[in-house]
């Protein structure tokens, strides 16, 4: 009996084997250049370091029936890092389909760690994994075919793009557009503009200062304290929307399924316009409305008039009110 237990145990722990793959390159560069990532499985995290270079760390592991699959599975994407001046590519991709595996436990993971002079630009790209970007001054692409992207304090225009996780920005400068397919969105602090799109889950902004444009088809909105204009949509959601300082922009709010709660400083002046199709709309703000008063509309200058707040809903209430 003792035996069995011994043999089981043994065949358990060569199934849990597994062939990693450790790679370590560092290249000189000068700030400005570019680091390429393009790969067809696993993490990237890119950061800065205080040198004139790039450093790579690579660690791929593969989990399969037998050692040899593993190998065949690494042999087939072949992980190359080039540079060519003052740009950095690391590559791999499958270079032909994977043979029919013999069965049992699969896994495939690898992480790209990648340091970078702080004046640098990143392009990269991952078919299934997370995609995380810190302290760079420069432009910064990046897309995942299957996880979340994440941005902090960058200065320069991002582009971010994933069919399958949540996308957090965190005080970032400059042009910056996300879109995901299959996440939420959350943005905190920063400055430039910001255009975020989902068609999956709730969007999040606060504390930023500049133009913000974001639309969702399946959650709902919530901004604080943006300073610059606001238009935001969803189809599917509520919108809270609270500003402590007195409104200097456009606001446009609109949703297709919930309600709209406008939060401001008892001093705004601003022009309303608020139409529901299915609630009634709410001031506690003086409104100097014209014409015959109506329970799901009101519109007029708050406060003397100023720059334009326009809410809609179909399917709930508006309310605006005093922080």
């Amino acid at each position: 009996m003792k035996l069995s237990s011994v043999l089981l145990l043994a065949s358990a722990l060569a199934l849990c084997a597994e062939t990693e793959e450790k790679v370590t390159k560092r290249f000189t560069v000068q700030p400005g250049g570019t680091v390429v990532v393009d790969v067809d499985f696993g993490s990237i995290d890119v950061s800065t370091n205080d040198a004139k270079e790039v450093v790579v760390d690579v660690v791929r592991r593969v989990n399969r029936a037998s050692q040899a699959e593993e190998e065949e599975f690494l042999a087939n994407r072949p992980l190359t890092i080039s540079p060519e001046g003052n740009t950095v590519t690391i590559h791999s991709k499958a270079q032909a389909p994977d043979p029919k595996s013999s069965g049992g436990r699969q896994r495939t993971d690898a992480k790209y760690t990648i340091t970078v002079p702080a004046q640098f630009n990143a392009q990269l790209k991952t078919a299934g994994g997370t995609v995380a970007v810190s302290d760079l001054t420069g432009d910064v692409k990046a897309a995942s075919k299957g996880g979340s992207l994440q941005f902090s304090r960058l200065h320069g225009q991002l582009d971010g793009g994933t069919t399958g996780g949540a996308i957090q920005v965190a005080d970032c400068d400059g042009e910056q557009q996300v879109k995901t397919s299959g996440g939420a969105i959350s943005v905190s602090g920063g400055k430039g503009t910001f255009d975020g799109k989902t068609s999956g889950g709730p969007i999040t902004v606060k504390d930023f200062k500049g133009a913000v444009q974001i639309k969702t088809s399946g959650g709902g909105i919530t901004v604080n304290n943006v300073t610059g204009s606001v238009d935001g949509k969803t189809s599917g959601g509520a919108i809270a929307a609270s500003f402590s300082s007195p409104l200097s922009d456009e606001v446009n709010l609109a949703t297709s399924g919930g309600g709209v709660t406008l939060r401001v400083a008892e001093n705004s002046a601003f022009d309303l316009d608020a139409t529901t199709g299915g609630g009634s709309v709410n001031s506690e703000l003086p409104v100097d409305s014209a014409g015959k008063p109506s329970r799901n509309k009101l519109k007029g200058p708050v406060n003397g008039g100023g720059k334009p707040v326009v809410l809609r809903t179909s399917a709930g209430s508006i309310n605006v009110r005093k922080l």
